[in-house]
């Protein structure tokens, strides 16, 4: 593959040559105008921008996209067969493939240009700016086209420019035809290709989204235009349709329909003439239902489920509802009446109430602080108890977030004057808090002990501190031995000293029966010591052993001691999941089983890993032998065969590899199925995860394996390049028959660019956080249809920011639907120490310090928001909802608001969800109020999450609005 020519496309030179302005023989190709384009943009400060007046059009990837129309009505009656677009390039850039899509909306074309806003025009982010979405409320452009809101496309290569620079691009027919039916409001065309890229032997040149130009309709000479061949006359209009009652088998719909939305189900009716039946148009109570809801027809008899929403419609009462097919040609065929019947299911609102404003305790913030004394000797240390999810800085003695002096005399956990710490926790939970102290503390031991429940456990761990930029910032926790003196701060030559230390205390309920029970808590120094009572209220449930909610701690490399991380992730109810490869395309070693090109050695590999997945490696911990939820496997485009002499240059990976290499990824996805099946290893989701991008071959050829973005896919050929490798899994999976739950995974920055790439084959879907707001009707959408889980990715919060936010984050993804969350690194390094690293949730051993590796006060708060979302679950399976559907009420409750926030990383930053203001107060507000009410109406245990389905098992059936 050396030298200097393009790599990649295979060109399709289709052209048909006809007459213009001039009258075409039956089945010979007529030229046809385009009679209105205009072009959007994606970019923040374009989006709203018009360029209807253009004299050019733009494509260039998922950034900016051309609409055309023409005179569909002149075909009416008539049958289109093939059909190209002729355009005119306009600079020197070429088109390659290109997808036409119908389009599930009417727009504008505007007059604008240079993406000034003009009202009334559409824009990507208006149908008409500044307030006519293209379908529902916040919706955007790609919500009607490329797949979605029922459209059709179809993509093909564009031709050599000729020596005027004219290429030609073959549509779909069923583009066309939906034009002349009215199922579309002419078609938008996208760039496929996208980025491009040349090798020449190491040296790699990458084109991010190339401008392609070409010249618009008000261009006349160079304007671009249709050759459209029309196959044969249709005057002849469907048959009625014929409605079906009951809901589609494996749709759901009913559970999902809120007040005033309703259902109407048909089947496809036979065309009486030649064209077939291509869509139809339903009017509620004479209104048409917009474009976006109304599907376009399948096979005749074919099942047709149509929802509607959007209309001020009565709840519980019925509604006329009239379907009309629409044949190819534009045929209409007879109206049909039914009525259905309107939703009155109204969500509920967050049960129970907030405990009152005095149970909060905190005394005034003009009050003095009288922190308790440790002794009675003068100048003796002076203590305070605070929230976990507290931060207190060490110099300067402030906290995040800020509290007034009175917090640290009275809070909702804390009464210094009564000596006393008041915790609330379901059986088997985790409940924390952290004793701070205004000055250094020498031959400290601190016990807890509770003499009515011996099954109540209790750990202590000194908050240690890292370097920040101008203060030390709490973060690393060093467990505390309860028999053996220590000196706080720690020290080692100073990089963990504090002034003002803190001591983090964490009790486990374990099998407690509900109920009310004194601890108490003595914390003795050099200079004294001072007992205070711990009352811990037990209500009446219990967490689940099996997490319903996974916190997924995704790192890329782990040292020698590998277990101790699995083992500390797994006690704080969280699941460490490391990718076992790397972006050169090499396995790290052990990590694969041995592969001799037929078959796997699996001796070592399973004798590394089973103790994971039959749960023996977690006996002896909370969650005792709880198997791993989550385990990648080694499987990626460049293991078990190397991409390197099995590739051609293509950019579209279906015809990129030789069969060899697709028959070895098959058949070493088919014997892991049937290995994994045999061992019984059944309660963990393996994953098959491509994570690697073409952007590591940027310093060198070799220095990547991938020539796609696998990871945060952003091109039409990415995409497709996950397509394939998905379904070269699935076919291995389909050959070995077992239940075992392997899963296709996949890392989704752009959930609103995928189309119909990876539907039926993603079944662990991971969503940047952003993105999973903005698009959450569509990604809930897919989740519904194909079975998912679905994950939020992003980066958590830095040691200087408040741990609210793993807390807020989790909640705020529950409540949208999400399965989970998932920091994208967590692993932290030695240099970890030494400096505040956003990314080290867990630290490794430090000498002098502990030999093993160490929670963060973090990923305390990851326990937190785990066991906050249990609560979650447990009130929405008692007063029978789904979490989104409770999801309102609790972020109104809450003030629950999450933004994207930049962490400043240089590659596409998955950025840090923000949630302002929010407290530790606030949530335990939020926790008082839902234990208290399951205390009182728990339906029992969350029954096992059904993860360990094996895809072929997953639900599958269609999903509405698509």
């Amino acid at each position: 593959m050396a030298g200097c020519r393009r790599i990649g496309l295979a060109l399709l030179v289709a052209m048909w040559v006809g007459g213009v302005g001039v009258t075409a023989r039956a089945g010979e190709p007529e030229r046809v105008k385009i009679t209105r384009d205009t072009w959007v943009s994606t970019h923040p400060g374009e989006a709203r921008g018009n360029n209807g007046g253009s004299s050019r059009l733009k494509l260039k990837s998922i950034q900016e996209m051309a609409l055309l129309d023409f005179d569909a009505a002149a075909f009416r009656g008539r049958i289109i067969g093939k059909a190209t677009l002729h355009v005119r390039l306009a600079d020197a850039e070429r088109l390659w493939r290109v997808t036409a899509s119908t389009v599930a909306s009417p727009w504008v074309e505007g007059s604008s240009t240079d993406y000034r806003e003009e009202a009334g025009a559409s824009s990507y982010l208006f149908a008409q700016t500044p307030d006519v979405p293209w379908a529902y409320p916040g919706s955007r452009l790609n919500a009607v086209m490329l797949g979605l809101g029922h459209t059709l496309w179809g993509s093909a290569d564009a031709s050599e420019p000729d020596g005027e620079r004219w290429q030609t691009i073959a549509i779909d027919p069923r583009v066309l035809r939906a034009c002349v039916a009215g199922t579309s409001s002419g078609f938008v065309l996208f760039d496929d290709t996208g980025s491009e890229w040349t090798r020449m032997g190491e040296r790699f040149e990458y084109r991010l989204f190339p401008n392609r130009r070409f010249f618009a309709h008000e261009q006349s000479a160079s304007a671009p235009y249709l050759m459209i061949t029309a196959d044969g006359k249709d005057d002849t209009g469907p048959e009625a349709v014929r409605f079906l009652s009951g809901p589609r088998s494996g749709s759901g719909t009913e559970d999902r329909l809120l007040a005033g939305e309703a259902v109407v189900r048909w089947e496809t009716p036979a065309d009486r003439g030649e064209a077939g039946t291509l869509g139809y148009e339903v009017l509620v109570q004479g209104v048409p239902l917009p474009r976006y809801l109304v599907p376009h027809a399948g096979a005749v008899g074919e099942p047709v489920e149509c929802r509607i929403e959007g209309f001020p419609l009565q709840p519980g009462g019925e509604v006329p509802v009239d379907v009309v097919a629409i044949d190819a040609a534009g045929n209409r065929g007879p109206v049909a009446t039914t009525r259905v019947r309107v939703s009155a299911r109204v969500p509920p609102k967050l049960p129970g109430t907030f405990p009152a404003d005095g149970e909060t305790g905190q005394a005034a913030a003009t009050k003095q602080p009288e922190w308790l004394a440790i002794g009675k000797q003068p100048g003796s240390a002076r203590m305070a108890v605070v929230d976990a999810l507290d931060k207190q800085l060490p110099d300067s003695g402030k906290t995040i977030p800020e509290h007034p002096a009175g917090y640290f005399v009275e809070n909702h956990l804390w009464s210094a004057r009564k000596k006393t710490v008041r915790l609330y926790g379901a059986r088997n939970e985790l409940v924390a808090f952290q004793m701070l102290f205004d000055k250094p503390v020498k031959e400290a031991t601190f016990t807890l002990s509770f003499p009515d429940m011996k099954s109540i456990t209790a750990e202590f761990a000194a908050v240690s501190t890292v370097g920040g930029d101008g203060s030390r910032l709490p973060d690393p926790l060093v467990p505390i031995s309860a028999s053996k003196p220590i000196n706080l701060p720690l020290s080692r030559d100073g990089a963990l000293g504090a002034t003002r230390p803190a001591v983090l205390v964490e009790l486990h309920t374990g099998d407690t029966k509900p109920g009310t029970y004194t601890g108490r808590l003595q914390v003795t120094t050099a200079q004294g010591q001072t007992t205070c009572d711990v009352v811990l209220t037990v209500w009446n449930f219990e967490l689940p052993d099996q997490l319903t909610f996974l916190p997924e701690l995704n790192c890329y490399d782990l040292p020698a001691n590998e277990r101790e991380y699995y083992r500390l992730a797994h006690r704080h109810r969280t699941v460490l999941n490391r990718v076992p490869y790397y972006q050169r395309g090499t396995v790290a070693e052990g990590c694969a089983p041995q592969w001799d090109g037929k078959r796997f050695d699996w001796s070592a590999w399973d004798q590394r890993f089973g103790a994971y997945f039959d749960g023996s490696a977690f006996a002896d911990l909370p969650r005792a032998g709880v198997p791993l939820e989550l385990f990648y496997l080694p499987l990626h485009e460049n293991w078990p065969t190397p991409m390197e002499g099995n590739f051609n240059g293509s950019y579209w990976a279906e015809s990129a590899f030789l069969a060899s290499y697709r028959e070895a990824f098959v058949e070493a996805s088919r014997q892991y199925a049937e290995h994994l099946a045999g061992k019984s290893w059944k309660r963990t989701m393996f994953h098959v995860f491509l994570n690697n991008k073409v952007d590591f071959k940027k310093n060198g050829w070799g220095r990547g394996s991938s020539v796609w973005l696998l990871d945060e896919p952003a091109n039409w050929q990415d995409y497709a390049a996950l397509a394939f490798f998905g379904k070269a899994f699935k076919e291995g999976l389909q050959q070995a028959k077992s239940d075992v739950a392997m899963l296709y995974r996949c890392d989704i920055s752009r959930p609103e660019w995928q189309r119909d790439a990876l539907d039926q084959l993603l079944d662990y879907n991971v969503v940047a956080g952003e993105p999973f707001l903005i698009y959450n009707r569509l990604v809930l959408e897919r989740k519904r249809a194909f079975g998912q889980v679905v994950m939020v990715y992003g980066t958590t919060n830095h040691p200087a920011e408040s741990n609210v936010q793993p807390v807020a984050w989790a909640l705020d993804t529950w409540s949208h639907g999400g399965d989970g969350i998932l920091p994208w690194q967590t692993v932290g390094t030695a240099e970890s120490w030494k400096r505040a690293d956003a990314l080290a949730l867990l630290y490794p051993g430090l000498e002098g310090a502990h030999d093993g590796p160490v929670a963060s006060i973090r990923l305390k708060a990851y326990t937190r928001a785990q066991q906050d979302v249990e609560y979650l679950q447990l009130v929405a399976r008692a007063v029978g909802c789904r979490p989104e559907e409770l999801g309102p009420s609790l972020r109104t409750e809450l003030g629950l608001v999450g933004r994207k926030k930049s962490t400043g990383w240089a590659g596409e930053d998955a950025g840090v969800m923000d949630y302002g203001p929010m407290t530790p107060q606030s949530l335990w507000r939020l926790k008082r109020r839902l234990g208290t009410w399951l205390d009182r109406n728990s339906a029992g245990p969350v029954a096992a999450r059904d993860w360990f389905q094996s895809p072929s098992t997953r639900a599958k059936s269609r999903g509405l609005g698509r």
